[in-house]
């Protein structure tokens, strides 16, 4: 599962890349001319793209005076593989980064490396690197919970459930399927976002370098077998991307998460709603939560009960980074909005809210470090 919109809903402007962007602009004048251009491109959250140019940049840097600015390039192409789930490439990259000694100028090089080994699943080398990051940070929560995790991972394998996971082949593509949200009295439909060939945009994204994501379909057959996903009927999908759908409890009206299209702003994404008639979905709709156009505003889950709308922001108010917020949609709470607090909410960027019945909230949290 390929995780597109956290990507594309982080705060660019963090003091501890606006400093490692800096410091890579001073070597700039070294006759590395595209190294503004991935800057900008990684400002822009164009994560993908901004790796690709950072590779052509690091690959010129041949020189034995070129190794410190080759170590900083190594961090921020890692750092863009590490933000699209490219956990391989993003280990090769901060590997490669210690290597040219950038991680004695930055620590945290040592921490994405051992959270990209951790989930490649090498405990051994994650364990390595989460105590060389320690030893200058000994009070991290961060590294020392990676640590354990390691160390429980490798007792897991070795004293595995009765539980089987496997990988469900007839919803999945060559592309990333992802976001399944289950609807209908039985749940015998199931929606996935998807980047498959069958997607209807030709354009690849600047963020995560596959096509744009579409909305897809799959439904049981009157002997109740799954059958393969097919593109949702109506006006919903479109050239953009659009995906992470959530709906009203009589599954009338979907929410989702959309890319903005806008040459102009950051890489970010909008909620908007579609309502059904019959098996077709209308063009979405913008959802205007509060009057602002610079946020961003992703990850639409509707609580059972249909009250209230959990979301994904970066708007002021919050704890840091993207937090979880809610607004109101009953009758009695309409457009009340409020923060899910520091109990939730950490410095890192929660994501992915899914309310299951009253009482228990699923996210996603992402730790980025920031000075």
């Amino acid at each position: 599962m390929y995780i597109w919109y956290s990507m594309s809903t982080m705060k660019k402007h963090i003091i501890h890349i606006l400093g490692i962007l800096l410091g890579v602009a001073i070597f700039a004048s070294c006759g590395t001319a595209k190294l503004s251009v991935a800057n900008e491109q990684y400002a822009r959250g164009e994560y993908f793209d901004a790796a690709q140019t950072y590779r052509k940049v690091y690959n010129k840097l041949r020189k034995k005076t070129d190794r410190p600015l080759r170590g900083q390039v190594a961090f921020m192409m890692g750092d863009c593989y590490r933000r699209l789930n490219m956990t391989a490439r993003a280990s090769a990259a901060f590997t490669n980064a210690v290597r040219y000694k950038y991680a004695d100028v930055d620590s945290t090089t040592y921490l994405y490396l051992a959270q990209c080994r951790h989930a490649e699943g090498k405990y051994k080398d994650a364990i390595a690197n989460y105590e060389l990051f320690l030893e200058k940070n000994p009070d991290s929560r961060v590294a020392h919970n990676g640590m354990i995790g390691c160390v429980k991972a490798v007792e897991w394998k070795e004293n595995p459930t009765r539980y089987t996971v496997k990988k469900a082949n007839l919803f999945n593509t060559r592309r990333s399927d992802c976001s399944p949200m289950l609807q209908g009295e039985q749940f015998e439909q199931l929606y996935i976002t998807s980047s498959s060939d069958k997607a209807t945009g030709e354009k690849k994204s600047s963020i995560t370098g596959v096509k744009n994501y579409d909305i897809f379909l799959a439904e049981k057959d009157e002997n109740g077998v799954w059958q393969k996903p097919e593109l949702i009927e109506g006006e919903l999908n479109t050239e953009a991307d659009e995906g992470m759908v959530s709906f009203n409890p009589d599954g009338s009206t979907m929410y989702l998460s959309k890319a903005r299209q806008d040459p102009n702003q950051n890489a970010s994404a909008e909620i908007f709603t579609s309502t059904r008639s019959g098996a077709q979905w209308s063009a979405p709709v913008k959802l205007n939560i509060v009057a602002d156009t610079i946020s961003s505003f992703a990850h639409p889950a509707v609580s059972p009960d249909g009250l209230f709308l959990y979301f994904t922001s970066d708007m002021p108010g919050g704890q840091g980074g993207t937090d979880i917020w809610r607004v109101g949609l009953g009758t009695n709470t309409e457009g009340t909005l409020e923060n899910l607090g520091d109990k939730i909410n950490t410095p890192g960027d929660e994501m992915f809210p899914y309310m299951r019945g009253d009482s228990i909230l699923y996210f996603y949290l992402l730790i980025l470090l920031r000075k």
